[in-house]
């Protein structure tokens, strides 16, 4: 029968995925590389396949639906993150090995999980029986490696995290709003992670709408993300230069930087009709924009609200450079990414491509009128490490303050 070829497939699948991981491990070859996004990739169509197969829409399987996702999941990881970084150096980090170690025992796991699910596939329903359980858990921990591996400050592990009653009491005295809140206050359980920044989640609802929603770093407590829902923007109508002032206030009180770069876009909120003044702030150290420490502002025209906060990283510092790439040397390498850029300085940045450490970078930027697009380039190595660019089209003007 069909199902039949297709569990084959399946089994074989799930086996070809681990030999090519093993192999990429063991070689760190190129063609090893293309193996293993292959095989994952056909790893997750016959999965698809299988599934298909064996629910519908009047028996749905969540374990299967559940398993599915997290091959998903890791393919993405897989093909662009884990490739991306080979293809830049051509040979896999410590981290890399560590991944593809994690990612070998899950495949394992799973086969053993398939075969003691296939002997009864029948018999699954969308409730949590001892394979059900196992299948779901086999997901969740999938995730966790592709997230660790993917997201993590300390790829592949959890940092130390501090206690959540130590933020919301931090919350209390940025925000007093907060701390006098008229409804529910709604912590999510787990630290989540997201491009280098672990933080935990808090919402405050009020008659079962989302009023605010704020991160907290859950590493360090900085405040990550603001974001007021409430559309109750009161007081008098604010300006360009009075709303700079309220944003450069709000963040000294939170970032206490001596100098930085700021930039303002200009826009309208759809459901208020309010101008939004849109601030952006670069702290400046020895010259170099520590761009990953960048904060965004969004202050209402009406009533000058802080209204949207974000930020990623706090108090970054440079580090040491022992040897550079000559800009020359990176343009040559690099050459068809600049047909319409220009150089623009020293930058520090973090990301997935250096393991969300501080690293120096050339910056580049886009000559074109409307384009923000902004490419970085690892000093020492000539590799790209970041590219960055701004969903709103900046007014004309930028300056550079000292924050007495």
């Amino acid at each position: 029968s069909s199902n039949t070829v297709t569990s084959t497939k399946l089994e074989s699948a799930i086996r070809d995925t681990m030999y090519a991981v093993r192999e990429l491990n063991r070689t760190g070859t190129e063609k090893s590389m293309n193996d293993l996004q292959f095989s994952i990739q056909q790893l997750v169509l016959i999965f698809n396949n299988w599934i298909d197969l064996n629910q519908s829409e009047k028996d749905p399987k969540r374990p299967l639906t559940n398993g599915l996702g997290a091959l998903e999941t890791l393919r993405n990881t897989i093909v662009y993150h884990l490739g991306n970084r080979y293809n830049s150096g051509k040979q896999l980090t410590n981290y890399d090995t560590v991944f593809l170690d994690k990612i070998y025992e899950k495949l394992d796991k799973l086969l053993v999980i398939y075969n003691n699910t296939e002997k009864r596939i029948d018999k699954i329903k969308d409730t949590d029986d001892r394979i059900n359980g196992e299948l779901c858990q086999w997901a969740v921990d999938m995730d966790e490696i592709s997230k660790l591996y993917r997201h993590s400050r300390t790829p592949n592990e959890h940092p130390e995290y501090i206690q959540p009653d130590s933020v919301l009491t931090k919350i209390d005295k940025i925000f007093p709003m907060l701390g006098n809140f008229q409804g529910s206050r709604e912590i999510k359980k787990s630290v989540q992670i997201r491009d280098g920044v672990h933080y935990y989640e808090i919402g405050y609802y009020r008659g079962g709408r989302l009023d605010y929603l704020v991160w907290m770093d859950a590493i360090d407590g900085s405040l990550r993300l603001f974001e007021d829902y409430t559309g109750n923007y009161k007081g008098k109508t604010v300006f360009g230069e009075e709303a700079l002032n309220i944003a450069r206030n709000f963040v000294s009180e939170l970032e206490p930087y001596n100098k930085v770069e700021d930039s303002v876009s200009v826009i309208t909120d759809k459901d208020t009709g309010a101008t939004i003044y849109a601030f952006q702030f670069i702290p400046v150290l020895e010259d170099m924009t520590i761009v990953s420490d960048r904060i965004n502002v969004n202050v209402s025209s009406k009533g000058g609200s802080v209204i949207r906060y974000s930020s990623s990283f706090s108090n970054t510092e440079i580090p040491n450079i022992e040897s550079m790439v000559a800009v020359e040397d990176i343009e040559e390498k690099h050459k068809e990414q600049f047909f319409d850029m220009e150089y623009d300085g020293l930058s520090v940045v973090r990301s997935f491509y250096t393991n969300y450490k501080p690293v120096v970078a050339y910056n580049y930027k886009s000559t074109e009128k409307e384009s923000t697009t902004e490419l970085y380039f690892d000093v020492t190595t000539g590799n790209q490490v970041h590219e960055s660019y701004s969903a709103y089209e900046s007014v004309p003007y930028i300056t550079v303050r000292d924050c007495d």
